[in-house]
């Protein structure tokens, strides 16, 4: 008879050869004593197993993005570092180093200051975080600068006004500037998270109504922005959320 072939991961066993010998006994003839009972152990820890695995290999993934941060890892309030997924920043999903992490900063930037820095701290995060759950929804471009420029070759018809207004996009007020930078830098970085705002992906001023708020579900208010999601791109669950708006929102206050 052949050895047990065994997997052995943070201290759980898979046996694989006792779940093969008792699915064959349940197929081929009346099964021995407790047979079932052992296959559905078998079945209990193949999946525990699994699952432990992808605990691991999000930890490495997490661990190696710290790495790339310089040794440094996000964590959330009431978070530990082995739960590994709530560690990843938009950053660390992206894979954001270096000149790309520098160039999406800057586009990020550009978002909040051109098209919120007269709001407070919070509309801007908001602003911020409507960006980046772009990136991850889907529905638009993957990139941080493709989601701010998209379509910004078509006049006043693209996703932020400011990219295609025509009005030359100067830096005029340069504290704002060095807070929307901020912004942008803490938002990447999983600092900021207004639980609020949610998966918003969308935002408009009160003075304009745009005929996509019919198909949209509100979410906040914050300054003169109102925040939306479309009804039937569903509550974005699957997606991800990253920082602890009572841990993090308030010191940005500060800014």
């Amino acid at each position: 008879m052949a050895e047990p072939f065994v997997i052995e991961t943070r201290g759980e066993v898979l046996d694989l050869q006792a779940e093969r010998e008792c699915a064959i006994a349940l197929l081929t003839g009346p099964p021995p004593p407790g047979a079932r009972a052992l296959l559905e152990e078998a079945r209990t820890r193949s999946r525990e197993t699994e699952a432990a695995l992808a605990r691991a290999l999000a930890e490495t993934g997490a661990q190696l993005a710290a790495l790339r941060r310089g040794g440094e890892t996000i964590v959330s309030k009431g978070q530990v570092p082995g739960d590994a997924l709530s560690l990843l920043s938009p950053a660390d999903r992206l894979g954001l180093v270096g000149e790309d992490r520098e160039t999406a900063q800057k586009c990020l930037a550009d978002a909040i200051y051109f098209e919120s820095r007269g709001e407070p701290v919070r509309g801007q995060i908001a602003v911020a975080q409507v960006v980046v759950n772009r990136v991850f929804s889907g529905y638009y471009p993957t990139t941080v600068c493709g989601v701010v420029y998209q379509n910004a070759h078509r006049r006043l018809a693209c996703q932020f006004t400011f990219a295609c207004d025509g009005i030359p996009d100067k830096i005029t007020e340069p504290d704002a500037w060095e807070r929307a930078k901020t912004i942008a830098r803490e938002t990447l970085d999983g600092k900021y998270w207004l639980s609020d705002v949610g998966k918003a992906t969308h935002y408009h001023a009160y003075w304009v109504r745009p005929r996509w708020v019919r198909t949209m579900h509100k979410l906040d208010k914050i300054g003169v922005h109102t925040f939306y999601r479309p009804r039937n791109w569903g509550d974005g669950a699957a997606q991800p959320a990253w920082g602890d708006a009572e841990l993090n929102v308030a010191p940005a206050e500060k800014l």
